[in-house]
C-alpha cells in the first residue's frame, strides 16, 4: 500500500493554518517524526494535532520524544469514550482506560503542554459528558467534544442519536459550564456546543460549510475529500504535487475540522452570541444565588 510519506507531505499548501493528523492509530507509523517534520518544513505556521487512542504508551511516548524536538508545540488528543470501565467497555480493550490515562500522564511528565482528552458523544456514553469534563479538569487538561456522525467512507454510516432530549440537556449542561468560566477558549468551545445542540436537533449547521474550500479530508493514500463525512473524492496529493479537481461534495456535519473556519470566517456572529449568552449566564448566576 503506497501510504502518504514525506514527498507527498511536501507537496501540502505552504498556508495551512490547521492540520490534525488522525488514524486508525498514527504512533504505528515509525517514520511518524520524519513526516512531522517534513509538516513542519512546508507548512511552518501551521498548528498540529495528532489524534491517538493512546494505547501504545510505549510508541507514543517514544515518538514523542523525537517529534517534540521538531515541534514542541504540537498537540496530542486522546481518545477517551468514558471513565474506567465504561471506556473500555465501549472500546473492547480491557485495561484500555488506564493505557490512555498512562499514556496523557507520560506526555505531561515529558513536558507535553498541548495536550487534550478527545470525547465523542452518543447514545451509548451520555452520562459519561460530566464525568469526563471533570476528569479533564483533574488532569488540568483541556476536553474537545464531538457528537457521533454517519458517513459510509470515514464513519460507520449506521450511526445516528436516538435518545436526543437526553443530549440536549448535556449540551446544555456544557454550555453553562464553558460560558461560566473566565476564559475565552472555554466560551469559543460554548458556541461549538451550540452548533452540536443545533445539529442534532436539526441535522443542519448554524454557519455555512467550507469543506473542499477552507478545508480539506486527507485519507492515508492521498485521496482528498471535501470532508471526512463526504464520500467521493475530489482530487490526490502524491509526489507530483496536490490538485482538486472540484470543490463541492460534502454532507452536513459538526465538527471542530469542519466548523474551526466557518467559525473564523463568521467571527462577529459567534462573538455576539458568547456576549449575549455569557452576559445572561452570568445575570443568572447572580439571581440564584
Amino acid at each position: 500500500i503506497n501510504a502518504l510519506g514525506k514527498d507527498e507531505l511536501l507537496n501540502l499548501p505552504e498556508n495551512l493554518e490547521n492540520i490534525n493528523i488522525s488514524g486508525g492509530e498514527p504512533f504505528l507509523r515509525t517514520d511518524l517524526p520524519e513526516l512531522i517534520g517534513a509538516i513542519k518544513t512546508r507548512c511552518p505556521k501551521a498548528k498540529v494535532i495528532i489524534s491517538t487512542n493512546g494505547f501504545a504508551t510505549d510508541a507514543v511516548l517514544g515518538q514523542m520524544e523525537k517529534i517534540l524536538k521538531t515541534m514542541p508545540e504540537i498537540g496530542v488528543a486522546v481518545s477517551l469514550d468514558g471513565v474506567s470501565e465504561k471506556h473500555d467497555q465501549i472500546r473492547g480493550i480491557p485495561g484500555g482506560f488506564e493505557k490512555a490515562t498512562a499514556t496523557l500522564k507520560g506526555l505531561q511528565k515529558m513536558g507535553a503542554t498541548n495536550l487534550r482528552i478527545g470525547f465523542t458523544l452518543g447514545d451509548y456514553n451520555t452520562e459519561e459528558l460530566e464525568k469526563m469534563y471533570d476528569f479533564a479538569d483533574q488532569l488540568g487538561i483541556q476536553m474537545t467534544l464531538a457528537v457521533v456522525h454517519s458517513s459510509e467512507n470515514y464513519f460507520s454510516k449506521d450511526n445516528a442519536i436516538k435518545n436526543k432530549e437526553v443530549i440536549l440537556e448535556k449540551l446544555d449542561w456544557l454550555m453553562k459550564k464553558e460560558l461560566g468560566s473566565f476564559d475565552l477558549k472555554r466560551w469559543a468551545r460554548a458556541y461549538f456546543a451550540y452548533g452540536l445542540k443545533y445539529f442534532v436537533q436539526s441535522g443542519k449547521r448554524i454557519l455555512p460549510d467550507y469543506s473542499g474550500i477552507l478545508n480539506v479530508f486527507i485519507d492515508p493514500l492521498g485521496d482528498i475529500y471535501a470532508s471526512d463525512v463526504s464520500t467521493t473524492p475530489i482530487g490526490k496529493l502524491d509526489k507530483t504535487g496536490m490538485k482538486i479537481s472540484h470543490k463541492k461534495d460534502s454532507h452536513e456535519s459538526w465538527m471542530i475540522c469542519t466548523a474551526r473556519t466557518a467559525i473564523k470566517k463568521h467571527w462577529f456572529k459567534a462573538g455576539f452570541w458568547i456576549v449575549k449568552n455569557k452576559l445572561y449566564s452570568s445575570y443568572e448566576n447572580l439571581t440564584n444565588k
